[in-house]
């Protein structure tokens, strides 16, 4: 099952993004530096580098992005440091 990654700018100085990643009615959040969210970005999943890039650019200009249909299992969010988040049903 596929779901959505939002990532937005958290703070400036030292640059930290957040990382919500929802599936269903549950979701998920990590807190990243900069060269930890693009790490994760290009070794976790398999986006086109072409891809990767226009989201890190959106990041750096606008502040946010997000993609859908992002495959990443339920079982490895807690193994790659991703903490459960309350949701809404």
């Amino acid at each position: 099952m596929s779901g959505t990654l939002h990532i937005f700018r958290l703070k400036a100085e030292p640059l930290q993004y957040q990382v919500n990643y929802n599936l269903g009615v549950h979701s998920w959040v990590k807190v990243f530096d900069a060269p930890g969210l693009d790490e994760f970005l290009r070794h976790s999943w398999g986006l086109p580098d072409s891809e990767l890039d226009a989201m890190l650019g959106e990041l750096r200009t606008v502040g946010h992005t997000a993609e859908a249909l992002v495959d990443m299992p339920e079982s490895h969010l807690a193994e790659m440091g991703f903490a459960e988040s309350p949701s809404e049903e």
